[in-house]
């Protein structure tokens, strides 16, 4: 058995070799390698191809649903721009592409009519959901060679380099 680290060079099953990282650059490559690979093969993957968005607007998406779990009548684009960590103009744009596509809609708010409230529309968590299904079938393929153990030990990699993000 191997643990992927990024102290050792460990060995694969297939027997490719993974470097180790023992310096930000040789990580900052391999993290973009990653993640290059992993948005090609969505983008090929199940009906993701054949979907008119774009991943940023995918991001949006997946970000107005997770924030709007907690705010049914919506969030404001301010909240959205600072949750993205974007100028409100740039949300703006994206958000604006999204409404014409009939992803996302703007709805007034009840409590102030001069405030617009950002929710999905049934449409765009149709299509949201689809994505999720793609990419976790995606995922499912490229967890398919390792062990449970190897999943476990790459998951606990990850989240400790997630929370120090």
């Amino acid at each position: 058995m191997y643990i992927i680290t990024f102290l050792h060079v460990s060995t694969l099953q297939n027997g490719v070799q993974i470097m180790a990282a023992s310096d930000p650059a040789t990580l900052r490559k391999a993290v973009s390698r990653l993640y290059d690979a992993f948005r090609e093969s969505a983008e090929n993957v199940g009906n993701i191809s054949s979907i008119d968005v774009s991943i940023r607007q995918h991001q949006t998406m997946s970000l107005v649903c997770r924030l709007t779990e907690d705010k049914p009548n919506g969030i404001t684009l301010k909240e959205l721009a600072e949750a993205m960590k974007l100028a409100p103009a740039t949300v703006s744009e994206l958000v604006e592409s999204l409404v014409k596509k009939n992803f996302l809609q703007r709805v007034q708010n009840p409590e102030d009519r001069r405030a617009v409230q950002i929710t999905l529309t049934d449409h765009g968590q149709t299509l949201l959901d689809e994505c999720i299904k793609c990419v976790d079938n995606l995922c499912e393929k490229l967890l398919a060679g390792l062990t449970a153990s190897e999943r476990t030990a790459m998951l606990g990699a990850l989240s400790k380099i997630t929370s120090k993000l």
